[in-house]
């Protein structure tokens, strides 16, 4: 892992970080995947494939995360069945198989492939990525046996499966006790400082980096200073939030001070302002870009370089602090796209936005591991309606509005999801 994880001592009275307010929805899930404690990482299965003619037949999976799980014969019922335990993300799906395999199914917890014929596991093969294959695989090699031979090994793995299933219920059972205190034994408060939800407002560019030239006249850098305070008071007269500016004059600040300033402030949701620019003056409206596959892979490798530490609180077992800091991640950029989705809609009444108005990137201000956070491109400079707009009292108050809305919404969400927790 290339986030380090440090000792976060819990107490009354003591704000939390963003990354615990998320553990606390992160644990329910956890403990749901019985198999996690022995059956490797939280994965998604993003595709399956079986080749082959029973002699030998090859089934690939690929995931995004390492799988460490046994591949086991089973024989109940009368069906004949390799089931291979996994951490799949909670969906279903199924397909057609090839050479003995009739049929597979993914469904939360594992992969089943119905054998047509007698079939015994050859060899389980697990590959890290490499070159141009981006995803961890899984690679099972079937071969064709006899009747004699499928019902002795079926009997065998049917006893291993059921001492692992064992093994994996009673870890996370003791694990429950141990995770408790991750979150403190009970439910957080829907507003984690007393005084109300830390939004961080970024707005982009300044002092040495003007960003684009509008095409009215005027800098990026400008636009965006200004949208940021006016968001700031709108936000502050609400009383329900505590607002954080990473620049609030022309000063030049670094992407990453930018998101260690969010992270230090426990932010709840970060927001970075821009104005785009086009090569065609046609082009306008608005968009959002939340964090896309490639800038998730660079997560990892900017928090260990910038100690980004996720709060995992001292003494969790080391089998459990990779999968929370994982599904921390995993909810960080869920609650990204929520926003970015609630967002859309009232950029619209304000204002054009582009086609395709949600878009992913991987922006440096994007790459915090627990603070969800999207780059809002409020028009474009280059296009001459958009700059206008921007450049009016009129303009500005309608997208700061709109952003301010979908805040409320997003929040208000939040505080329904801890209170039915």
């Amino acid at each position: 892992m290339g986030i380090q994880l440090g000792d976060v001592k819990t107490g009354a009275g003591r704000p939390f970080h963003s990354a615990e307010l998320m553990l606390t929805r992160v644990v329910s899930v956890l403990l749901t995947l019985c198999f996690g404690a022995v059956f490797g990482a939280f994965a998604d299965v993003s595709q399956v494939r079986v080749v082959g003619d029973g002699a030998p037949t090859r089934i690939t999976i690929w995931t995004d995360a390492a799988e460490e799980a046994e591949a086991f014969v089973s024989n109940t019922a009368g069906v004949r069945r390799i089931i291979f335990p996994l951490r799949s993300n909670g969906y279903s799906a199924e397909g057609l198989g090839n050479g003995g395999v009739s049929v597979w199914s993914l469904n939360p917890g594992r992969l089943e492939f119905e054998l047509d014929r007698p079939m015994s596991v050859a060899r389980v093969l697990r590959l890290p990525p490499t070159g141009t294959e981006t995803a961890y695989r899984v690679i099972i090699d079937l071969e064709t046996v006899s009747d004699a031979r499928f019902t002795s090994v079926a009997r065998r793995d049917q006893r291993r499966l059921a001492k692992a299933e064992d093994a994996a219920a009673k870890a996370v059972e003791k694990d429950a006790v141990l995770l408790a205190g991750v979150t403190t034994g009970r439910k957080p408060a829907p507003r984690r400082t007393g005084t109300g939800h830390v939004v961080v407002i970024d707005a982009g560019h300044g002092g040495r980096d003007p960003g684009a030239i509008a095409i009215t006249g005027g800098q990026e850098k400008d636009v965006t200073l200004k949208a940021a305070l006016a968001l700031r008071d709108l936000l502050e007269a609400d009383g329900r939030y505590v607002v954080k500016l990473t620049r609030d004059t022309d000063v030049f600040v670094d992407h990453e001070d930018r998101v260690t300033k969010a992270r230090n402030w426990n932010a709840e949701l970060f927001i970075s302002l821009h104005a785009d620019a086009a090569g065609a003056s046609s082009v306008s409206g608005a968009s959002v870009y939340t964090i896309s596959a490639r800038g998730e892979g660079r997560i990892d490798r900017e928090a260990s370089r910038n100690n980004w530490i996720i709060p995992i609180e001292d003494g969790t077992p080391e089998r459990l602090t990779g999968i929370l800091a994982d599904l921390v991640k995993r909810e960080t950029k869920t609650r990204s796209a929520e926003f970015a989705e609630l967002l859309l809609p009232e950029l619209e009444r304000a204002g054009p936005v582009l086609r395709n108005t949600h878009r992913n990137a991987g922006f440096y201000v994007l790459l915090a591991p627990d603070v969800p956070a999207v780059l809002l491109e409020l028009g474009f400079l280059t296009n001459a309606a958009d700059a206008k707009r921007l450049q009016s009292e009129k303009g500005l108050d309608a997208s700061t509005r709109a952003i301010k809305k979908a805040i409320d919404t997003y929040f208000d969400r939040q505080e329904l999801r801890v209170a039915s927790q």
